[in-house]
């Protein structure tokens, strides 16, 4: 068999392999691999007999979801079929005939300090795996999959210079000052009393010795406590509440950029809409300063 009468499935499996050794993180391998699993499913010719006419009528099936979540099959589709040309598996890219979802971006909603403090204030001070997750997302910005990756190796608690090491989108590798206090000190007692000396920071199982804690795992447990609390916030929303906080308080963009891990400053402007207390107040200053 020659690489060109390759099934789409091998040629998919192939890619995900790639995905992987690439360090891509897992929630977005899983996302990947659902996508082009479903694809495949959909075709099971070899990948360059795949068509624009079978691509349309593959995400026509998904014309009553949202427009972001189409957007987003069409593009684990467009970044398998752009690693399919360069492995040269593949004469034309079909896709590059198709018109692409289009997505009205969204301004990122965050939830205040008040609100998600009294989310936070629910949790059983026994339950420190929870307490330090979430205080970690909501305190730092981290992306949830970030967390949960987290080795003990990546955790430098060196006085006065508490850090994380993370790898974030891609394997681009930032690292994440711990800046508060209180955080820092709960992760000082969860380390002790779990006596954790490597492998995962947050684990699955009752006794906390498990893998990884998973994704879906922790947003069950984390909407449990938003019902309690009578507060709706996802666990993706801590992230956007920490950008928000930055930017009321007046912190740059490049060093919010660098906070979040963002490749482009384009992300990061869309949290850029300040609110008006803070806009009044910077324009206050700024007539003080021009008419000393």
């Amino acid at each position: 068999m020659t690489n060109r009468q390759l099934p789409l499935s091998g040629a998919v499996d192939n890619y995900l392999q790639d995905l992987q050794n690439s360090n891509y993180s897992s929630n977005t391998l899983r996302v990947y691999k659902t996508d082009l699993h479903a694809l495949a499913t959909c075709f099971n010719g070899s990948l360059n007999e795949l068509t624009a006419d079978i691509l349309r009528k593959f995400f026509s099936q998904f014309n009553d979801l949202r427009p972001t979540t189409r957007a987003r099959k069409q593009a684990s589709v467009a970044g398998f079929l752009k690693w399919a040309l360069r492995q040269e598996l593949i004469d034309k890219n079909p896709l590059v005939k198709l018109k692409r979802v289009k997505v009205v971006p969204s301004s990122p909603h965050g939830l205040s300090r008040q609100q998600v403090e009294k989310i936070l204030k629910i949790i059983p001070k026994d339950e420190l795996r929870d307490r330090l997750l979430f205080g970690l997302l909501f305190e730092t910005g981290l992306r949830v999959s970030e967390a949960l990756s987290l080795y003990i190796e990546d955790v430098d608690l060196t006085p006065d210079d508490e850090q994380l090491s993370i790898i974030g989108k891609g394997g681009a590798r930032r690292t994440i000052l711990l800046d508060d206090s209180r955080l820092v000190a709960l992760f000082h007692r969860y380390l002790k009393v779990m006596s954790y000396q490597q492998g995962f920071v947050f684990r699955a199982h009752k006794n906390y010795r498990g893998g990884a804690w998973r994704y879906q795992s922790a947003q069950a447990r984390w909407m449990k406590y938003c019902k309690q609390a009578g507060v709706v916030c996802t666990l993706h929303q801590l992230r956007h509440s920490h950008a928000t906080e930055l930017i009321n308080d007046g912190v740059s963009l490049a060093t919010i950029r660098k906070r979040l891990g963002h490749k482009r400053i384009q992300t990061t402007l869309r949290y850029a809409e300040q609110s008006d207390e803070v806009t009044h107040a910077e324009l206050r200053a700024w007539r003080r300063k021009k008419h000393r």
